[in-house]
């Protein structure tokens, strides 16, 4: 059997620390197959970009490309550009917070050598080895989605349900089998997957999903045409979670996941009118009830404006979704 070509898509904003780090563990692996390395940087103005032409100098092998954007234009329309160049069978895409370690080299190995999964993710794991389930996801319901997303349901499960949608919805309770067991949403923080189909599901990200909810309707487009995927319990890869996203402010990124969740279920048809009613009262129910636990997280000077703000983004996020 012949050795694969990889492309390694990563795209990175604000993230020095973390993609350096990445790199840094991409490039001391011994790998058996031929590589290349796509970063595509958001405009970063933390050093970023000093940090990848130093990195693209000490690892050769992993030969590092870099596509710099003169604005963030956003994750999915950079991974279509990474993609645009990439010339691998197989393409992984990975978040700038990712530690790799030979288990990439076994992961890529047993994509090659069959033929029923052509989407395949790892298990994520913390940085103490514990097991991180938040990427991998069911497909999101209606019920999931607000006891998962929204600050009522979020305390109504917590509390009264003992975490029963949240625990569902993320596979907690599920102990995955070897060598791979099947998924409905694999997350995109690390995921591996075939050119054919990228092609067959018409493309990486849709771009009507900025930042969020894209990898969600890269898995829906995938089930629609057939395409297993699958976790690889064997394969664990260390995630620090939300490096790039966390630089933008709490408003913004509630802003950018409830249009996002709210085009979704518009796309695919999950009762989108009855979600936006639903976000719209918890946006209220935060502006009124929820801001006292602001002031007790983030003190008196951010207390009733932070939640205020946070409740209007969202609000707005679901009504132009």
């Amino acid at each position: 059997m012949t050795q694969p070509t990889v492309s390694v898509i990563i795209v990175t904003w604000k993230s020095r620390e973390a993609v350096t780090k990445c790199l840094n563990s991409l490039g001391a692996l011994e790998l058996p197959f031929q590589l290349e390395t796509i970063v595509v940087d958001n405009f970063s103005d933390d050093g970023t970009f000093q940090a990848l032409l130093k990195a693209k100098e000490s690892f050769p092998n992993i030969r590092l490309r870099l596509i710099l954007n003169e604005r963030n234009i956003g994750l999915s329309k950079a991974t279509g550009q990474a993609y645009g160049v990439a010339t691998g069978e197989w393409i992984l895409l990975c978040n700038p917070d990712i530690v790799f370690t030979n288990d990439f080299v076994s992961m890529v190995s047993f994509a090659n050598s069959q033929n029923e999964y052509s989407l395949l993710a790892a298990e994520m794991v913390n940085l103490d080895g514990s097991l991180q389930r938040t990427v991998i996801r069911r497909f999101p319901t209606v019920a999931g989605v607000f006891f998962s997303f929204s600050a009522l349901g979020y305390h109504l499960d917590k509390f009264l349900l003992r975490n029963f949608f949240r625990d569902h919805c993320a596979y907690s309770h599920v102990r995955f089998k070897e060598p791979v067991s099947p998924v409905d949403q694999p997350g995109a923080s690390f995921l591996l997957l075939s050119r054919d189909t990228v092609k067959r599901v018409g493309g990486i990200f849709s771009r009507e999903f900025p930042i969020w909810w894209n990898d969600v309707d890269l898995a829906k487009r995938a089930e629609e045409s057939g395409i297993k995927r699958g976790v690889m319990p064997s394969i664990r890869i260390s995630h620090e979670q939300g490096g790039s996203a966390k630089m933008l402010a709490r408003p913004d990124r509630r802003y950018l996941f409830c249009q996002s969740m709210a085009r979704y279920c518009k796309k695919w048809k999950m009762h989108p009118r009855l979600v936006q009613t639903l976000f719209f009262f918890d946006g209220l129910f935060n502006a009124v009830v929820g801001w006292p636990l602001w002031i007790l997280q983030f003190g008196l000077d951010t207390g009733l404006h932070g939640a205020l703000r946070y409740s209007e983004s969202q609000i707005r996020g679901v009504l132009t979704g």
